[in-house]
């Protein structure tokens, strides 16, 4: 790890902590402290105030911290809001924390050593416990860890809690910044992972570094629905990218709607058909990764096993329709 450096390390920061906020008063000195707080100190904290109306500003000017800098703009979204911190930014490292989130005091010196000692990897995250509204739960997020699954399960679903990810700036000169187009936001950051994920390693420190806040106008719960097909649809842009096939889209969407969870109609036929599919991916990924074959071979398993799944369930559903009682449900309760 490299030695933790004090104040005079502001001209140079390691890393740049970038924390957007748009009326968050109520959490806010609480995330913020806990950026302070942190045994890691070579860092500047980048607050992005996106023309918040409540005591948010009022918080931060009442901090006199060298390391603080302050933008302030009139409400533009999150992606712009990042990308603008962005291009401020000093450090080799970016690191994301959401303004209602609380980081613990060793997630920024973890994630640093773990970048430094591993020079291929370009986007790290952590695990985190959630907390929903002011109460600390038992829930947590526990993504995959390795390289090698994440390659493989994050053409199907975000694989990294934002709040807690560190990025390698210099990658960003290669696969570009968050998204700006609005049919992109929500999910900007998952955009941004499938493509950093195309040209550098990712991956999970397995420690809960970070609380991570439900609240219940978040937007993250009120355009779920919203979020979900625009991340769907990414996944399949993603897909037919790395497949070099463009006469392949419907399968391709059947593909990743059945592993989102989505009701599709499978045949015995078909899912064979979808099995042969990921088991390109399969290849493509060990070509890109070949030292990584036990972790996408792991990650490959536990995605067939979810379009198994898909197509009983699919096959439960074609049943269903000719008895007087739900058998899906039936099953269910048998399971437990």
């Amino acid at each position: 790890m490299p030695p933790l450096m004090g104040l005079a390390s502001m001209t140079n920061p390691l890393v740049s902590v970038l924390l957007p906020v748009y009326n968050a008063q109520d959490y806010l000195r609480e995330s913020i402290d806990s950026i302070l707080g942190q045994t890691f100190t070579a860092f500047e904290l980048i607050i992005i105030n996106d023309g918040s109306t409540d005591g948010s500003k009022a918080i931060m000017d009442s901090y006199a911290d060298p390391r603080i800098m302050i933008i302030d703009q009139e409400n533009a979204g999150l992606p712009v809001s990042l990308n603008r911190a962005i291009a401020k930014a000093k450090g080799k490292y970016l690191a994301r924390q959401d303004a209602d989130d609380v980081s613990l005091s060793t997630r920024l010196s973890e994630q640093v050593a773990y970048l430094e000692s591993h020079a291929d990897c370009a986007l790290l995250g952590t695990w985190a416990q959630i907390i929903e509204k002011d109460n600390l739960t038992n829930r947590t997020l526990t993504h995959p860890c390795e390289n090698g699954e994440i390659q493989i399960k994050l053409l199907f679903y975000n694989c990294f809690v934002h709040s807690s990810v560190m990025i390698r700036k210099t990658t960003l000169n290669q696969c570009g910044v968050y998204p700006e187009d609005p049919e992109k936001f929500p999910p900007e950051d998952y955009d941004l992972w499938l493509r950093i994920a195309q040209v550098a390693q990712v991956a999970n420190l397995p420690k809960m570094l970070l609380q991570y806040r439900e609240l219940p106008g978040s937007i993250s719960r009120q355009k779920l629905e919203i979020m979900q097909a625009r991340a769907r649809k990414m996944s399949s842009h993603a897909l037919i990218t790395i497949l070099g096939d463009t006469t392949l889209p419907n399968k391709i969407v059947q593909l990743v709607d059945a592993m989102c969870s989505i009701p599709v109609v499978l045949t015995n036929k078909s899912c064979q058909e979808l099995l042969a599919l990921l088991e390109r991916v399969g290849q493509y990924q060990l070509a890109c990764w070949p030292s990584d074959s036990a972790d996408i071979a792991k990650g490959l398993h536990d995605c067939r096993s979810y379009l198994k799944l898909a197509y009983d369930k699919s096959r439960v559903r074609a049943i269903n329709q000719y008895l007087p009682f739900d058998l899906y449900s039936l099953l269910k309760k048998l399971r437990r």
